[in-house]
């Protein structure tokens, strides 16, 4: 009888807990069918599409009696400004007088001259005298200084040739003062009234003409010459104008606010744009035209922000601290949202206890079985709340990183120096597609992240010292490449190193004959272990340069040829 009444209470638990799960499944299906489906044209930021979105999520929060906290005005919205589009306008002109008196110019709409992305938007300037900058570097280490005599050059148009007296050099001494962005603010600084860009070298290669709208225009005209950079280098008064129309568009953060009147908050947050039809870039799909709905990427985040703010708001326990959950846009354009949030924030940081962050949790790999928390590192107290999870290992597998930085939102709050994680269940082929469908979600997966997440929330519940400590940054491993190798790699993979998951039609992986399921070992005459390995000797490596990679394909070894 006794054993009997312990198969029942077994099997009624069993029950219980199946239909929770099929109910949280239930509520997440419902919200990433929306979100991702064509009537939100992918959520590109500042779209109709991101709008109908920020107002399904503040629907949710209305729904569960969340506070607003999006601005003062009572509403969940908190908008943002962002720069949806720059084209220059081609009735710009301009001209020069050389040493000798002689006037040159380029015709509007030739091609010869256009505006750089650092450029002011309208602005225009007649014969304004002439500081020739070298190539506007000011280098005491390698004793090289273009501004050693700065006498009487605040006013006059700079004339920079790109590069460095190492022209052609890939990675040499000068490679950290090379960029545009360098030597546009040292010319700003040392009182520029516009800047010329010119070659004089045929190993550099001309900056293109596109405006992007995430270089932050500077406060002068800047223009790169495509021809007569003799000339120019003997300039003695510039004319020209640069004409940029500047569209901007409205975004919006999503915010809700559990006020249990506690000294402290925890943020938790989800990214709720995507790449709309690749209108603003970013897409890994060759072709044009097509929807990108962002089902996992990341219509799955925002689902599980939801479901945690269910969760956590039913959930008496959990009442000893607040909590603030905002779907951010404009992390896809380069985290605009959650920057615009730190910097206008709606409730005091100071209260901030930390910030879970979930970005494209909803591909967990059935045979992988692996959930990347990423920022272990920024608080002792994540490392103790990791030793007390509970996962069964055929269910779910916890793999850690310590940085708190990252190409998500989360970095965002931790240069504010808040104790961070990102949940992340992996890269996949289908990541910045059009085919990243909501019928290819993993809602069992999702469920045990989510099992995993209220966990961690209830592990910290009554922590009151929740000190931050700061991690190596991510970003300061990344290098700027000249090339790509067109592969997708497996970023949850344990092994010696850099396994591939998709490789891209059309680039060099793919002409080397690179197969989804390789794990390169070597590239050129660098050993590659893990992914940091990986991404250093991609650096390496210039446009049109010939090498040989070293790939383990099942049991054997190959080494295959390979130009980038």
């Amino acid at each position: 009888m006794r054993l009997l009444l312990v198969l029942i209470m077994s099997l009624s638990f069993t029950q219980l807990m199946g239909q929770k799960e099929e109910e949280v499944t239930a509520r997440m299906k419902s919200d990433i069918s929306y979100l991702a489906s064509d009537m939100l044209e992918g959520r590109l930021t500042g779209s109709i599409g991101e709008s109908k979105s920020s107002l399904y999520i503040a629907d949710e929060f209305r729904k569960y009696k969340l506070t607003p906290k999006g601005n003062d005005s009572g509403s969940y919205l908190q908008n943002f400004s962002i720069v949806r589009l720059r084209i220059n306008q081609t009735n710009s002109y301009f001209l020069w007088t050389e040493e000798n008196m002689l006037m040159n110019g380029f015709k509007p709409k030739s091609g010869d001259f256009y505006p750089m992305p650092q450029s002011c938007n309208k602005d225009s300037l007649g014969k304004t005298p002439v500081f020739q900058a070298g190539y506007g570097i000011v280098a005491p280490e390698l004793n090289h200084n273009d501004y050693a005599d700065t006498n009487g050059i605040r006013g006059k148009v700079f004339v920079i040739k790109l590069g460095s007296p190492e022209a052609g050099v890939a990675h040499g001494k000068y490679e950290a003062y090379e960029g545009m962005n360098y030597k546009v603010d040292l010319a700003v600084k040392m009182g520029a009234r516009a800047v010329v860009f010119v070659i004089v070298d045929s190993a550099i290669e001309a900056p293109k003409g596109k405006l992007d709208r995430n270089v932050k225009p500077r406060s002068i005209p800047v223009v790169f010459a495509a021809k007569e950079a003799q000339s120019i280098l003997k300039a003695k008064d510039i004319t020209f104008s640069v004409n940029i129309l500047q569209v901007n568009a409205t975004a919006h953060n999503v915010i809700g606010f559990i006020n249990n009147k506690k000294a402290k908050t925890i943020v938790i947050g989800a990214h709720q744009d995507h790449l709309g039809y690749n209108e603003f870039g970013g897409s890994r799909y060759t072709g044009g035209g097509e929807i990108h709905n962002g089902a996992d990427d990341n219509a799955s985040g925002v689902a599980m922000m939801l479901e945690l703010m269910r969760e956590i708001k039913k959930n008496k326990k959990l009442r000893k601290n607040n909590y603030l959950f905002i779907a951010f846009s404009g992390e896809e354009q380069g985290l605009l949202g959650s920057n615009y949030f730190v910097k206008n924030p709606t409730i005091d940081v100071k209260s901030i206890q930390y910030m879970l962050n979930f970005d494209m949790v909803g591909r967990l790999d059935s045979t992988k079985k692996a959930l990347m928390i990423y920022g272990v590192g920024t608080s002792p107290v994540w490392k103790t709340a990791l030793t007390k999870l509970k996962t069964d290992s055929t269910e779910i597998r916890i793999k850690t990183t310590e940085s708190g930085t990252g190409a998500s939102d989360h970095t965002n709050f931790y240069y504010e120096n808040k104790p961070v994680l990102h949940f992340f269940t992996g890269q996949h082929y289908d990541y910045h597609m059009p085919s990243d469908d909501e019928k290819l979600i993993n809602y069992h997966g999702m469920y045990q992240v989510l099992g995993v997440t209220m966990q961690m929330i209830k592990a910290v519940n009554k922590t009151k010292d929740f000190p931050f400590t700061t991690t190596k940054s991510e970003e300061s491993e990344k290098m700027t490449f000249k090339v790509t190798l067109g592969i997708m790699p497996d970023y949850v993979f344990d092994g010696t190193g850099v396994r591939i998951d998709g490789v891209n039609q059309g680039k060099p992986a793919a002409n080397a004959g690179l197969l989804k399921g390789d794990i390169i070992l070597k590239l050129g005459d660098f050993q590659i272990s893990s992914m940091q390995d990986y991404m250093k000797a991609l650096g390496k490596f210039s446009k049109g340069q010939t090498t040989t990679i070293k790939i383990k394909r099942g049991d054997k070894e190959i080494d295959l040829p390979l130009t980038f």
